[in-house]
């Protein structure tokens, strides 16, 4: 008997608010929607509140008629009053994330949606891990956060490791979440793009040299770089988002040591 292959499960994106108390509010994040936009309208908050991304949860759960969903869970508080963790088991699935994909206009160009997972990666030197993106990639030959696309059922965190392996040669632990950002691009031709991007410190304990491990893939270089060398290399899109929370000053403690 050939065996049957499981179903791929849709995907879906929600942004939450915790909001001191027991409950958390939450809402679906549609096509081209910035999370943190999607919280502070939650909240009924000012368009300028500063926010910070707690944690990205992911779930898999099913829809009413048994399909299954691949959920990525963004939580955010309002800066001074992020507690340590997200709460855990509270988040259950709302009658909105459940609803199949919104019906879009058949002139509407094709799109591309992505959640993706990137690392900002040091070592016991301090020294920050980089990769190369490919020529002939979006981004070709910047220098880039090791990272990438979510696989479907795939949890965020294990993503992340899996990716920094394959383009870096290095086991790294994932630790906390640094920010959470959404990236939307409409291109003259092709695919509408739209992606949201978690950030997370990852820490080498025991590094070795950057070595590219995946074959035929994006990822062209690798390499280990002092803090001062970041500056005058040429960074992704990306690589600047992410980084720019660190050179600022995030507030957040130092990668487990």
């Amino acid at each position: 008997m050939t065996a049957v292959p499981p179903e791929v499960p849709a995907r879906r994106v929600t942004a939450h608010l915790l909001t001191g108390g027991p409950s958390v509010l939450g809402a679906r994040v549609l096509f081209g929607q910035d999370p943190a936009d999607v919280v502070r309208e939650l909240g009924g908050l000012s368009p300028h509140t500063p926010l910070v991304a707690v944690d990205v949860l992911t779930e898999l759960v099913q829809a009413p008629d048994g399909t299954p969903l691949h959920v990525e869970r963004v939580v955010f508080a309002e800066a001074g009053t992020a507690p340590a963790d997200a709460p855990q088991g509270v988040l259950a699935p709302s009658a909105a994330e459940l609803l199949p994909e919104e019906e879009l206009p058949e002139d509407t160009r094709p799109r591309l949606r992505r959640f993706a997972s990137y690392g900002i990666v040091t070592d016991p030197a301090g020294r920050i891990l980089l990769s190369r993106i490919a020529e002939g990639f979006p981004g070709g030959g910047t220098w880039h956060l090791p990272g990438g696309g979510v696989d479907a059922g795939e949890d965020v965190r294990t993503a992340l490791r899996r990716e920094v392996a394959e383009e870096t040669g290095q086991d790294g632990e994932v630790g906390e979440l640094v920010t959470a950002a959404s990236h939307h691009r409409v291109p003259p031709t092709g695919y509408e793009i739209y992606a949201v991007w978690a950030f997370f410190r990852v820490y080498v304990a025991n590094p070795g040299p950057a070595r590219v491990m995946e074959e035929n893939g994006s990822t062209s270089d690798c390499g280990w770089f002092e803090p001062g060398e970041v500056a005058g290399l040429h960074l992704s899109t990306t690589a600047r988002r992410g980084l720019a929370h660190v050179v600022a000053g995030d507030g957040r403690s130092a990668p487990p040591r």
